[in-house]
């Protein structure tokens, strides 16, 4: 995790919690996920990624649903 948190600034914040980064032995030890986005620990990272695919999952559906409405009349 070290060669990832070289380039943040110590004050950032958890992208999902909000709270700040964890500082292990004087080192910045975020929690990256592949997207980039930095977290605390990797619960928060899950629940991110978890709430990303629940919006996206439902839009997809929707998109479904209206689309096979139109091919139905």
């Amino acid at each position: 995790m070290n060669a990832f948190a070289r380039g943040i600034d110590a004050t950032k914040n958890c992208a999902f919690c909000g709270k700040a980064l964890p500082i292990v032995n004087g080192q910045l030890q975020p929690w990256r996920a592949p997207d980039g986005q930095f977290f605390c620990n990797e619960f928060c990272a899950d629940d991110a990624e978890e709430m990303r695919f629940q919006r996206q999952g439902r839009a997809h559906r929707k998109v479904n649903g209206r689309a096979s409405l139109n091919t139905a009349r």
